[in-house]
């Protein structure tokens, strides 16, 4: 009779014991806010080589729409107005810088179109509309961008003053209570469920 290798048999009785134990059940925990519990319908349990059902859910999933997650979403879409508005003003900066130099330079190729003859003339002709629309469309791009920078600058100034009036309105509303009460508990680091004593009353 042949030997079994010993990390087989240790595979083995650790499967046996695995498939022995009860699975965990959850039935004080509705909202599957426990550590560890899936964010899927269906209950979550370890299995050989992986294990079934989502990721564990966040604690703060319930409250999505809670007036301060909205007002945290406008700061962070108001931040990125502003960063917007930055990146436009330095590209209308740069480019106005180049304008002086631009016009100079299509004013010369005329200049030097218009006193050329035979086959160069069209030639330089040409050059001169190039660096003449170049002007137009560069002082074009100037004041879009910088108009651009402004409308954000504003939008961003709006955002963060609906954020604040959102959390300073939000304690007198009965909406703002009952969403944080729902659920009335929360789950610490260790898996100890707290409940909210604002909620027991």
């Amino acid at each position: 009779m042949k030997c079994l290798p010993l990390a087989n048999v240790l595979s083995l009785a650790a499967f046996t014991f695995l498939c022995a134990l009860p699975r965990e059940a959850h039935a004080d925990d509705p909202y599957g806010l426990a550590p560890g519990a899936g964010q899927s319908s269906g209950s979550t349990f370890a299995t050989w080589g992986g294990s079934h059902g989502g990721p564990a859910a966040d604690a703060t999933s319930v409250t999505r729409t809670s007036p301060i997650t909205r007002a945290r979403d406008m700061l962070t879409r108001a931040r990125f107005l502003d960063e917007a508005a930055v990146i436009d003003e330095k590209a209308a900066g740069e480019t106005a810088a180049k304008l002086a130099s631009m016009r100079t330079a299509a004013k010369a190729a005329r200049v030097t179109a218009d006193r050329a003859t035979g086959e160069d003339r069209e030639l330089l002709g040409a050059r001169a509309e190039d660096l003449e629309a170049d002007v137009v469309v560069s002082e074009a791009e100037v004041t879009f961008k910088r108009k651009t920078a402004a409308d954000n600058r504003r939008v961003a100034r709006e955002l963060r003053v609906r954020a604040v009036k959102l959390v300073r309105d939000a304690p007198a509303t009965e909406d703002a209570n009952a969403s944080a009460c729902d659920p009335p508990f929360h789950y610490t680091a260790d898996g100890r469920k707290i409940y909210r004593l604002e909620c027991l009353r």
